[in-house]
C-alpha cells in the first residue's frame, strides 16, 4: 500500500506545529485538530516503535485501554521505519524533504554507507568518523525549535537521546508526569524503542512481546491517570511482520552488477549498478526476486512521490540509487552473510508495516 500523505504521522506533526503557532509544511490530521480545540496546556506524544494496527489488535483486546481509546488507524511514512518515521515526527518533514530515508545510507562526501542513527559504518560496527555524519550533512529544523520559536509554548524530547535523558520506561513516564506538572504551555514527546526491538529478536506473535505490550499499556494509563490538563497520544512509527532473506551474495551475477553494498533497510533496498549493467538489471532482479519485490528506478521513485511529496532534499537522489526494491510479501534482501537477518522486521509495502494507531487520551 502507498502511503497517504494527508493522513499520515506527518500530518501528526503538522497538527501539533499548528496547535502551538507554529508553521508547518502540509496538512494536519482534523480529528486531532478537533480534540486540541479544548486547548490544553501539555500535549504529550508517546511513540512506543513498532507497535502497528496489526500488533495492537493482535496482543490487546478490544475493551484494552488502548484500543478502547483508538481514535482512529492512520498511516506511517515510506519506508515505515524508525528512522524516517520518528524523523518525520520530529521534523513534520516527509522522507523526501528531510532525507533520513532509512537505517544505512550511502554518503559519497566520505564514500561510505553509515547507519545514520548510530554512525555506524554498514555491517559493522566501526565508526564512520569522528563526528556525527548523518547529523551534520542532513540537519533539519526540529518541532522542538519550530514550536520554541513560535514564542507562545516550550518543548521537550524524553527519550534515551532526547533534551530529557531517560534509561528506562518508568523514567519516561515519571518525567513526563514531572514536566506535566510545571504551569508553562508545552509539548512532550516520548520515545521507547519496545515493543519493536523485542519484536525483531523473537518475532512479531511471541507471548513475550503480549506480555510487554500489555505491561507498557498498563504504565501509560497509570501515568494518564495522574495528569491533567493534557492530551495524551499514543502512536507508533511503523508496525512489523516476520521475515524471512534473500542473500544478495549467493546471486553472483546480480551481486556483480553492484557498484557498492545495497543500503536504506532489508525491505526497501536501494541498488547502486554499475554503468554497463544498467538495462540488464531489472529483467535479473525480477527473474529472481519479481514475486516477492515491486522494482522502480529512481525516475519512478521520484515520479510517483513514494517518499512523501514537498521540496526533494538535496541528498535524496543520490541516497535512492539507481533502483530502489520495496518488499511486497515476507522476504527482505541481505547484501551477505554478514549482515543482520531480523526474526521480525519492516521497512515494506504491506498493511501490516504501514498501518499504525492514533491513541487519544484527554485529561482536561
Amino acid at each position: 500500500m502507498f502511503v497517504n500523505y494527508n493522513n499520515s504521522i506527518v500530518n501528526l506533526a503538522c497538527s501539533i506545529l499548528k496547535y502551538f503557532g507554529a508553521d508547518s509544511e502540509h496538512s494536519t490530521l482534523k480529528e486531532v485538530d478537533e480534540l486540541l480545540k479544548a486547548q490544553y496546556k501539555n500535549v504529550v506524544v508517546l511513540l512506543l516503535d513498532g507497535l502497528g494496527i496489526d500488533i495492537l489488535k493482535h496482543n490487546l483486546s478490544e475493551n484494552s485501554f488502548f484500543r478502547k481509546n483508538l481514535l482512529k488507524e492512520y498511516s506511517s511514512v515510506f519506508p515505515p521505519t524508525t528512522t524516517s518515521a520518528t524523523t518525520s515526527m520530529e521534523s513534520g518533514l516527509t522522507p523526501l524533504e528531510h532525507g533520513w530515508l532509512g537505517w544505512s545510507l550511502y554518503f559519497s562526501e566520505i564514500n561510505k554507507i553509515v547507519n545514520a542513527f548510530i554512525n555506524t559504518e554498514k555491517d559493522t560496527e566501526l565508526q564512520a568518523e569522528e563526528y556525527h555524519v548523518a547529523s551534520k550533512i542532513i540537519p533539519y529544523k526540529s518541532i522542538y525549535e519550530k514550536i520554541r520559536a513560535a514564542g507562545s509554548a516550550e518543548a521537550y524530547s524524553v527519550s534515551k537521546f532526547g533534551s530529557n535523558k531517560i534509561e528506562t520506561f518508568d523514567e519516561l513516564t515519571n518525567e513526563v508526569e514531572r514536566l506535566c506538572a510545571t504551569s508553562e504551555k508545552k509539548y512532550i514527546y516520548g520515545y521507547w524503542e519496545y515493543p519493536d526491538s523485542l519484536m525483531h529478536m523473537v518475532g512479531s506473535y511471541n507471548s513475550q512481546v503480549t506480555d510487554n505490550i500489555k505491561e507498557l499499556e498498563e504504565r501509560v494509563a497509570t501515568m494518564c491517570n495522574r495528569l491533567s490538563d493534557t492530551l495524551v497520544i499514543v502512536t507508533a512509527d511503523h508496525g512489523h511482520c516476520n521475515v524471512k532473506y534473500y542473500i544478495l551474495s549467493d546471486y553472483p551475477k546480480l551481486f556483480n552488477m553492484l557498484k557498492r553494498p545495497t543500503s536504506v533497510e532489508t525491505r526497501a533496498i536501494a541498488f547502486y549498478i554499475k554503468d554497463e549493467y544498467l538495462d540488464d538489471f531489472r529483467a535479473e532482479f525480477h527473474n529472481n526476486f519479481g514475486d516477492d519485490f515491486l522494482l522502480y528506478s529512481k525516475e519512478e521513485v521520484i515520479k510517483k512521490n513514494i517518499f512523501g511529496t514537498g521540496k526533494m532534499h538535496p541528498k535524496f537522489e543520490e541516497f535512492i540509487g539507481d533502483y530502489l526494491a520495496v518488499a511486497i510479501s515476507d522476504k527482505g534482501i541481505v547484501y551477505s552473510q554478514e549482515s543482520k537477518q531480523f526474526i521480525s522486521n519492516h521497512a515494506g509495502m504491506t498493511e501490516q508495516e504501514m498501518n499504525i494507531p492514533l491513541i487519544a487520551i484527554s485529561r482536561k
